[in-house]
This record gives C-alpha cells, structure tokens and sequence, in this order.
C-alpha cells in the first residue's frame, strides 16, 4: 500500500516538475523556494480579487491552498512564511477599513488571523512531519531495495562460483579418472607418500611384488628397501620435502621372498596452496635387467670370460693401487707372473674344452693361495699374474714372504687334476708330470712404474722356464 502512494506521489511531483519548472524549486528550504512561496502568495491575492470583492469576506479562501502548496514544494519555513503573507494581506486589504493598517484593524481581524496563523501553522509543521516521515521511509524503501539488490547479487555470485566449483569438480573428476587410467595401466611403480614415508596410494602394479595393494596402505616405504641402501635414500627424499625439488635415484629392494630387485625412482613434491610440501609422489621401474646387462659389460670390460679372473686391463689398475698403498705404508709388494709349462701339448692331446676347465681349475687354486687383499689376474693365454700387497718394510723378509707363496702356488698347481670335458664323458687325470708353472718374481716399492715392474717379473719367469720350468726365479734387482 505505502510503496503504490509513494509511486503516485512521485509521479504527481514529476508530472508537475516536468509541467512547470520554473515553479519548483531544485531544493527545498532554498531562495528559489522563498521565491515560490511569493508567486503562490501573488497568485492567490490575484485570484481572491478576481472571484469577489474586497468586502466579500472570505478572505482566507485562496491564501489557505497556496500556504498548502507552499509547505508542500518549500518546507515548513515556506509554509510559515506564506502564512505571515497570507496575514498581513488579509488585515491590510480585506479588513475594514481597507488598505490600512490600525489599531482597529488589528482588533477586528485578530480572531479570524489567529485561526488563519494557526491553521497554516499546523499545516506547515504537519506537511513537514509528513515530508520528513515519507523520506525515512523512502530512505529505508531504499536501503530494503538496495540490501534486496546486493542479496540478489550476492545470490548470483554464489550461484556462478557454484557453477565454477561444480564445473572444477568435474573436471578435477575427468582427470582423477584419465590419472587413474594411466596409473592402473603402467608397468611402472607409482607411489603416493606423505611427509614421514608412509605410503597413502601404490598403483595396481605393486601387486606384482606384494600381492595386496590394499594391505600396503599406511606403512612404511623405507622397510624394503635393502639396509645398505637405506639411509641414503631417506637423506634424497628429505632433501625433495627440503627443496620442494624431487630427485632420481636407484637402489636395491627386498622383495617378500627374499630376492633383491634393482629399481630406479623419481620423485615429484606436490605442494598446498602456500606452496609448502604436502605429499611425495615416486614413479619407480624396475631396472634389474639393466643392471645385469651393466655388470656383464662390466665384466667383459674388466674380467677374464673363462676364470672370471681380472684381465690385463684391471690388473693394470690395482697393480697402480698396490703402489700407491706401498707409498702410504713404506711396505714392500711383489708381483708373481706365471706361465703354464707345457699347457699347448695338453690343449691338442685332451682337446680345447679339457683346456678350458683346466685353465678354470689353476684360476680357482691360485685364488686360495693367495689372501683377499691380494689380486689374480690372467694375463693372456696360459700366463697369470699374482700382485701380493702390503708385505713387510724390510725387503728380504718381504723377499721371503713371497717366494713362500710362490712355492705354495707351485706345489698347489702341481697337484693333480681331475677334468671332464663333457657330461657323458669320463675323467681324465692329468699331473704335473704333464703341466707345470714356471714362476718370475719381483719386489717393488714406492717408486715403482707398472710397466716396468710386469717386465721384470717377465724376464724372472723366461729365465725360470730356461733353468728347466717349473721353477721359481726371482728379478735381479
């Protein structure tokens, strides 16, 4: 009901701004609105004097709608003002004696006056009480309105994010699913992890090395890993939650029946909104295969086929280490080069395979007679070489060391053998009547070359076959 007569207040007020605007003022309480108040004062005396005589009476019946319409568009001071107007021109000019102002006068029209002064008194305050209530309410219509607009706003914000978080949820689901595609569908290990190691999600592949996947979540990562591998992969991890950077690494895994398995792992930090590490995420892929192809590429490189024994170019390498512990010690080394006496003969008459486990057989005796800080190598052919390490300071007793264990290789190589060149055939013996070893033997020290050391030994052992093989001859220094 109050906003349908607000409504049509505002639509008189704007039809009559709109009709005369020269006659409303821009703001009520103002010079234009004292100016109006003139004009409506004018325009009421034109039209008393227009509808009746001076002697008529009646005198208030065109100043009491102008005081009106003056509260109305000026204020109450308007109004007040109109009402002093309307009083002065009515004892002036309509009270006997006319256009004059006395004592008499003043008498004659004080009761009519005072009804007038009061009348437009309680007009200009009520229109003003009225003016002032309509604004509260139109300012509180207008607040209600606006709060009404920014819920409706408000509600329209809420109702798009709803639609972005519902649209983010979606899309966060697709790719949750295209994620679990990938994981479910990889050979490879993929591993959730939180702050402490703990596994919190493992791929459907792990079931390959345990079995349940279900039953590997909340416990350790690190369990499996082998001992010795253990605490250098804790330090990388703890580095990745330090540096929010994951790293690669490799390292040997338990699996549950007790074999090793060689992985390789990446690890990716998945940080919060503050960018602090949250979770740990390892992608891992077994790399045994590779690393059996590396250690027989190793061995090719640096061991003997046959014996399995270091080949010339390992033994170059801890013949150099030898001298350099010989540095740090003041302690001597001795270098033993054997070759095989009469081993071709033996080769033709038994045939290559007889060779072959033959020479396997001298590889795993020299190996006893030796300690494990000492190397045997074969050098080529039928020819081995032995490097003694960390002998003694004094040079005969460090002579004398190793002519024993020279003799122990002597008489442990002249011993018999008993070879089977194949499955279905039968052992054959063969003694040291038919194979021997002539031993060379030299002594070196801190300022030793490699090369020149092996060519001592050499000539040692030539000249040992020229005393009649399968003696033992030491280099003249």
């Amino acid at each position: 009901m109050y906003e349908d007569l607000t409504a049509l207040a505002d639509r008189l007020r704007q039809g009559f701004t709109l009709r005369f605007p020269f006659l409303v003022p821009g703001k009520r309480d103002g010079i234009f609105a004292y100016l109006l108040t003139l004009v409506l004062m004018g325009v009421a005396l034109f039209v008393r004097l227009a509808i009746a005589p001076i002697s008529a009476g009646v005198q208030y019946v065109t100043f009491f709608p102008s005081v009106t319409l003056a509260a109305i568009f000026g204020g109450y001071k308007s109004g007040l003002l109109a009402t002093a107007i309307g009083l002065v021109l009515a004892t002036y000019i309509f009270t006997p004696p006319y256009y004059s102002i006395s004592i008499e006068v003043l008498r004659l029209s004080f009761w009519s006056n005072m009804v007038f002064l009061l009348d437009g008194i309680i007009v200009s305050f009520s229109i003003e009480a009225m003016h002032r209530y309509r604004l509260q309410l139109k300012k509180k219509f207008d607040e209600s309105r606006k709060s009404e607009a920014q819920v409706m706003e408000l509600n329209e914000e809420l109702k798009r994010q709803i639609a972005r978080r519902e649209q983010v949820d979606k899309d966060l689901a697709e790719q949750e699913e295209f994620f679990r595609l990938i994981a479910e569908n990889v050979e490879d290990f993929i591993a959730v992890l939180d702050m402490k190691g703990r596994r919190i999600y493992n791929s459907p592949s792990y079931a390959r090395l345990f079995g349940d996947v279900e039953s590997l979540k909340g416990t350790d990562s690190f369990a499996e890993i082998h001992p010795d591998d253990r605490e250098r992969v804790k330090q990388i991890f703890n580095n990745a939650l330090q540096r929010g950077i994951g790293q690669r690494t490799e390292y040997r895994f338990l699996l549950p029946h007790g074999g090793i398995s060689y992985m390789e792992s990446s690890s990716g930090v998945i940080k919060n909104s503050q960018g602090k590490p949250q979770r740990v995420v390892v992608v891992s892929h077994e790399v045994t295969e590779r690393k059996m192809a590396e250690q027989k590429i190793k061995e090719f490189a640096f061991y003997d086929p046959l014996t399995q024994l270091p080949n010339r170019r390992l033994l170059d390498d801890r013949l150099e280490q030898a001298i350099a512990a010989c540095k740090r010690s003041g302690r001597y080394g001795a270098v033993l080069f054997l070759d095989l006496d009469n081993f071709k003969p033996l080769n033709d008459k038994y045939g290559h395979k007889a060779g072959d486990l033959f020479l396997m057989e001298v590889a795993r005796r020299l190996a006893h007679c030796v300690r494990e800080v000492d190397t045997v190598a074969r050098f080529g052919g039928d020819e081995f070489v032995v490097i003694l390490s960390e002998l003694t300071g004094d040079e005969s007793e460090s002579t004398k060391e190793a002519r024993i264990v020279a003799e122990k290789i002597r008489a442990t190589l002249a011993e018999p053998y008993w070879l089977t060149p194949s499955p279905k055939g039968t052992a054959k013996m063969i003694t040291h009547q038919n194979v021997g070893a002539s031993i060379g033997v030299t002594l070196f020290h801190n300022d030793a070359i490699p090369e020149n050391i092996l060519k001592w030994a050499d000539r040692a052992m030539y000249r040992a076959k020229e005393l009649g093989r399968n003696q033992i001859c030491f280099h003249d220094s």
